[in-house]
């Protein structure tokens, strides 16, 4: 995005954290007589954030990780960005500044998809990315909403083409962090009590309402899973909830049926709040080996305009003030201010809350190997 944008999202970002009294009190939240047998301070929980979009050595980002006890992986997105291999760089020199703290997850390149050669190519290209420490790769939604076939009908994710590639990561064991299709919301009428609301008025381009040359988002989401049936070995983490941010019952369907699919909350804590509290502890609950910690807060100074130390700042803060935000939600009890809301806590047991927050995206991504700067 243009920064002129990103600095409306951020004032407007930091108005929705509710800086101040509201997330005092979810702060405190967590630490409530009666909370601490449950989950320790904020402090005393490793959080690893596995979607994180951090492009720029940040000195007052990496010491908010280091007090805060948190790690991020930097994940690298959109196959026709004119930045793409620029954000590959960037990446790479933050893990090899600070490999305890920046691994990060590589993505592919879309706009030579229709020439021949093109899986190999991509093969040879995410190769050289593992080489150089890459603990995943990212697909992104324009394949499904963007990318074409010479005919003009768009590519799904399970097109052939994707195969050898598919294969390949199961081959070398990389999992697939995919984000595919968008919310449901995009599909429907523009909702002001919506969390979806203010992203499709100023992305007007990615609000599909009304417009039938684009795949339903049924669509996309069936091609999603035919990706699993075709590549059983293959791990899948379903970015945002898996894209199912609307449907508890849907995303508990797909983890008994898939069992290497996963999903992870980034930018979608703001859809679960909206549910009852109970519904979705049962499903931390009952899959708490298949459910991991994001936020897919991004900092691309790359995209236009030069960012100055107070934006910098303002935006590590906006990091922190969501860190514990998210962790007065999931580790705390009774009621609390989220996103302008009064929401229940959801008081995870802290055996639920450490594979959360760290012992599922440490087993999946091999983040150990990867933090020791070693490479496979």
């Amino acid at each position: 995005m243009l920064f002129a944008n990103y600095r409306l999202g951020l004032a407007l970002g930091l108005i929705a954290l509710g800086f101040g009294a509201g997330l005092l009190q979810a702060a405190n939240n967590a630490a409530a007589p009666g909370a601490s047998e449950a989950a320790p301070p904020i402090e005393g929980m490793l959080k690893i954030d596995i979607h994180a979009h951090v492009f720029e050595d940040l000195p007052p980002y990496t010491e908010m990780l280091r007090r805060v006890n948190g790690r991020a992986v930097n994940v690298c997105v959109d196959g026709f960005d004119p930045h793409f291999e620029l954000m590959h760089e960037i990446a790479l020199d933050l893990y090899h500044r600070h490999p305890d703290l920046y691994p990060f997850t590589s993505t592919f390149p879309l706009k030579a998809i229709n020439e021949p050669g093109y899986a190999k190519d991509v093969i040879g290209w995410l190769d050289r990315t593992f080489r150089n420490g890459a603990v995943a790769v990212k697909i992104w939604k324009d394949v499904g909403l963007g990318a074409k076939h010479p005919d003009g009908t768009f590519y799904l994710p399970d097109d052939p083409v994707f195969d050898p590639i598919y294969d390949h990561l199961a081959k070398v064991g990389k999992p697939l962090h995919a984000h595919l299709a968008e919310p449901l919301a995009a599909w429907l009428p523009l909702d002001p009590d919506s969390p979806h609301y203010t992203y499709y008025s100023n992305n007007p381009a990615w609000h599909l309402y009304q417009k039938p040359q684009f795949p339903s988002h049924a669509t996309i989401i069936a091609a999603r899973d035919r990706i699993m049936e075709k590549h059983p070995d293959l791990v899948v983490i379903g970015a945002h909830l898996g894209s199912l941010e609307h449907d508890l019952a849907g995303i508990a369907q797909r983890l008994d049926r898939y069992p290497n699919f996963f999903i992870e909350v980034a930018a979608r804590t703001r859809n679960l709040i909206r549910m009852p509290s109970d519904k979705v502890r049962e499903l931390f609950l009952k899959y708490p080996d298949r459910i991991m910690y994001g936020t897919d807060l991004g900092w691309k100074p790359f995209s236009g305009g030069q960012p100055t130390e107070t934006l910098r700042r303002a935006y590590v803060a906006r990091v922190e003030e969501r860190y514990r935000a998210d962790y007065a939600y999931y580790a705390g009890h009774g009621t609390m201010q989220y996103d302008g809301r009064t929401v229940q806590a959801l008081g995870l047991p802290l055996s639920v809350l450490n594979k959360f927050y760290h012992e599922n995206a440490l087993r999946l991504l091999k983040l150990e190997t990867a933090w020791a700067g070693v490479k496979p």
